[in-house]
């Protein structure tokens, strides 16, 4: 009989047992007769609730049950972590839920290793094929576990091959507007901080072709208003590669007329000086005919006004009437001189003589005639 009670015994803890597996919302009630699991400091949650109890009561083992996720998920007693797992040593409960291992609330924290072990594209995202090419670690520029955005690029040791990158996908790129040239970034642009105070170098900028870039969009262009009328190439005069500034002025080209500039519009050029011959109007390119000096101009006289040649020749603007040596007249320049011609072989005209006859006519004047010695 004692056996057999023994053996009864066993039968009834073994229901009992198998009962508490079967029922599990009970198991851990509060209520009633049943097991409370609460007071284990192990709460039934998520997948727990349906789990067999022999899963982890193996033998019907209820003393120094694991409590710890992975005294169970060990890959013997249950799933554990697989191979593939990103290295941490972090505890399961930090990113695993008990309703399922997937989604992963994932920690960064305690993470052991280099973001590529699991950025790889297959564990967790990895490097897209738009990617700007680098052979540095995730953390060199990206500096933020929540998210990618806001990357802090680092051109250390970057020299060339800036294109690679800055080509308007990758990163920014050359711009519409940006200036002609097949030349490399790093050519001009010396700093990885910004794209200005870039330093064009204009080698082998081809002459004639200034105005495709200095259009006052690409680059500082010609003056609307400020700058010589004119239709030349900007290397006309200005220097390819240099200031703007000390260029030599080429006359080539011009559209307006001398006055359009030589008349005060524009400043350091020459303009007509102070007690220049009376013009009436005359551009000055009616009498200048070199542009690189205005000595030995031609002084065209049409449209002179008879009577007024003494308002130049005074002697001072123009060559005038000697004091000394001239016939004493008060008559116009132009009643002797024909205007515009030399002075030489001007016809004699009485009119207007101050002196008496044999004022002129007594020896004083050469080619004058005088008494002769028989009169």
């Amino acid at each position: 009989m004692p056996l057999v009670a023994h053996a009864m015994l066993a039968i009834v803890a073994s229901l009992v047992w198998c009962l508490a597996c079967v029922i599990p919302a009970n198991a851990q009630s509060a209520t009633g007769n049943s097991f409370d699991h609460f007071r284990t400091g192990f709460p039934l949650l998520g997948a727990h609730r349906t789990t067999e109890c022999a899963s982890c009561h193996v033998a019907g083992r209820f003393k120094g049950t694991p409590m710890r996720c992975s005294g169970c998920h060990n890959g013997a007693v249950a799933a554990g972590k697989p191979i593939k797992h990103p290295t941490t040593t972090n505890s399961c409960e930090n990113c695993h839920t008990t309703s399922a291992f997937k989604p992963v609330r994932y920690d960064h924290t305690q993470t052991i290793g280099p973001c590529a072990g699991c950025h790889n594209g297959t564990m967790a995202l990895g490097k897209p094929s738009t990617h700007v090419a680098t052979t540095a670690a995730c953390e060199t520029c990206h500096k933020n576990t929540a998210s990618f955005a806001s990357a802090k690029f680092s051109h250390t040791g970057i020299t060339s091959g800036c294109a690679s990158c800055h080509n308007g996908s990758s990163a920014l790129g050359k711009p519409a507007t940006h200036v002609a040239t097949t030349a490399a970034c790093e050519t001009c642009h010396k700093s990885t901080t910004s794209f200005l105070g870039a330093a064009f170098d204009h080698t082998g900028v081809k002459v004639g072709t200034c105005a495709s870039c200095h259009n006052g969009t690409a680059a500082l262009g010609k003056p609307a208003t400020s700058h010589i009328p004119t239709t030349a190439s900007c290397d006309n005069c200005h220097k390819i590669g240099t200031s703007f500034a000390g260029s030599i002025m080429n006359h080539t080209g011009i559209t307006g007329t001398c006055a359009s500039c030589h008349g005060g519009a524009f400043k350091d050029v020459v303009t007509t000086p102070t007690g220049h011959v009376a013009t009436n109007g005359l551009d000055c390119a009616a009498c200048h005919k070199n542009t690189s000096s205005f000595a030995n101009a031609s002084f065209d006289h049409t449209g002179v006004k008879v009577g007024t040649c003494a308002t130049c020749h005074d002697g001072k603007q123009a060559l005038g009437k000697p004091a000394t040596g001239h016939i004493p007249t008060t008559t116009s320049c132009d009643t002797c001189h024909k205007i515009g011609a030399s002075f030489a072989g001007s016809i004699m005209n009485h009119s207007g003589i101050t002196a008496g006859c044999a004022t002129c006519h007594g020896g004083q004047f050469a080619d004058v005639k005088t008494k002769s010695a028989t009169h």
